[in-house]
């Protein structure tokens, strides 16, 4: 080991494309090339080329610590907390390439950073602050976060005194945005997001030829998670077409239609309100990307595409997001939409963020959003009416909100869930987790159904649970 402090020669490599012919040195005595053998064709490829790093460790016990980092999703069976396994684990070569993390293709990720200094140090600090929320362990991972984060910081300051905005210093500035968005920091979350919105339209708007795919799916994915921390509506219009639903959600089977048909209606008899439609809709994508969640843990389908500009998952993720921001924004607070809609969107948003991008449920913005679910139940005047009308949903907000919630929500949100349970007549503890699943999947239940049975009652009609 060095133990001297000197620089080590070590540096992280990975792919980045074709190789390049080098000019030989001069002066320097280059044998005669043989002549090249005629290559079968069922031969695999070889290895792409490999590029250096724009880092190198200072020390051997930081390479080892920069190094677990990057593979840090290849941990023991106690500390992978949900994530995506691979089948292989070899393919675990880049950083959070083994969660639905990072926009897709997830395994090119890796290979954009290491081209930019400022893009690869922001990615670095990003990957500790995931390691410490998914493992607990914050040493020495805390100091090697905040080393990197200010580095990163320096150099992308540097770039914008001298009027450099090119796509690392964007990616790297997003990821700034995001980690403040997702602890809850509106100020700072809003500074970064003016700041790329100018740099994004100097640079001739999301459509320049500067931009990968990747660069345009990372706007999108911060431009959602900021709007959330700023109750304001994203920056930027979506690319993609948001009318055939289909193309991402996938064609409903029978019994799923069913379901989503059902709950749309009961809404729709119990507000009146039009957003009852679009809360169907989401209900349709929610069971859908959860499938294909669930295809992914058990390796009989790939998040990832060989081509960019195919459909990605993250891209699935951001139609059902853009779905779910119309249910929680109040545009018009003169007429704000029904309580019902707003928790709804609230805990879907930390379903998304948890269930179907891998994010860790101590997250502060997890936390802002389980109070804001709590603050609009205990003002509601018919909280008891909703509780009796809608337990399923109800049941299932309650206790995804109570994981997420700051100890001061817990009680209340716990609170509402022991009414449900007490009607129900639950108390094992493997039917109430039965239970919190009916909303989602009523189908696979063996439990008697949390909906209403027969005709749909209206808000003047149902049963209402009295308060303990």
């Amino acid at each position: 080991m060095n133990t001297s402090g000197a620089p080590s020669p070590k540096q992280f490599k990975a792919p980045i494309g074709p190789k390049r012919s080098r000019k030989s040195r001069p002066g320097k005595k280059t044998r005669p090339k043989p002549p090249k053998e005629a290559v079968d064709p069922k031969l695999p490829a070889s290895p792409r080329p490999k590029a250096l790093c724009p880092y190198t460790p200072s020390t051997e016990l930081e390479d080892f610590h920069l190094r677990s980092l990057i593979n840090h999703c290849k941990l023991p069976p106690a500390y992978e907390c949900g994530c995506t396994r691979l089948t292989n684990p070899v393919d675990v070569t880049f950083i959070t390439a083994a969660t639905l993390t990072n926009v897709g293709p997830r395994f090119e990720w890796y290979g954009l950073a290491v081209r930019d200094e400022a893009f690869f140090h922001a990615l670095i600090s990003d990957t500790c602050a995931h390691y410490t929320y998914m493992t607990g362990l914050e040493l020495p991972y805390k100091w090697i976060f905040f080393r990197h984060r200010g580095e990163a910081i320096r150099v992308v300051n540097q770039r914008i005194a001298q009027g450099r905005f090119d796509e690392g210093t964007i990616n790297a500035i997003i990821i700034f945005a995001h980690q403040d968005s997702f602890e809850d920091h509106p100020q700072e979350s809003k500074k970064h997001m003016d700041g790329l919105v100018q740099l994004v339209r100097a640079a001739g708007g999301l459509q320049s030829p500067d931009f990968s795919e990747k660069t345009r799916r990372h706007l999108f994915f911060v431009d959602l998670a900021a709007a959330i921390i700023a109750n304001t509506k994203p920056h930027f219009s979506p690319t993609m077409d948001l009318t055939n639903l289909e193309l991402y959600f996938r064609k409903p089977s029978p019994a799923a239609l069913s379901h989503i048909s059902s709950f749309g209606a009961r809404l729709y008899n119990f507000t009146g309100s039009p957003l009852s439609d679009q809360a169907a809709r989401v209900l349709w994508g929610l069971r859908s990307i959860s499938e294909l969640v669930a295809a992914f843990r058990e390796n009989s389908a790939t998040p990832d595409t060989a081509s960019a500009s195919d459909i990605q998952f993250t891209d699935r993720v951001e139609v059902l997001e853009r779905q779910v921001h119309q249910l929680w924004f109040i545009e018009d607070p003169a007429t704000p939409q029904h309580i019902i809609f707003q928790t709804f969107g609230f805990t879907c948003l930390i379903y998304i963020y948890t269930a179907l991008r891998d994010l860790p449920m101590g997250l502060d913005m997890n936390k802002m959003l389980a109070r804001k679910v709590r603050m609009a139940l205990e003002t509601c005047a018919e909280l008891n009416v909703l509780l009796a009308t809608f337990p399923d949903l109800l049941l299932w907000e309650m206790l995804l909100c109570g994981r997420a919630a700051s100890p001061r929500d817990k009680p209340f949100l716990a609170q509402q869930t022991t009414k449900i349970l007490m009607v129900r007549k639950l108390e094992d503890a493997r039917d109430i987790l039965a239970a919190s699943d009916t909303f989602l999947w009523p189908e696979r239940g063996a439990l008697a159904p949390l909906v209403a049975v027969g005709p749909i009652h209206t808000s003047g009609s149902v049963i209402e649970i009295e308060d303990s």
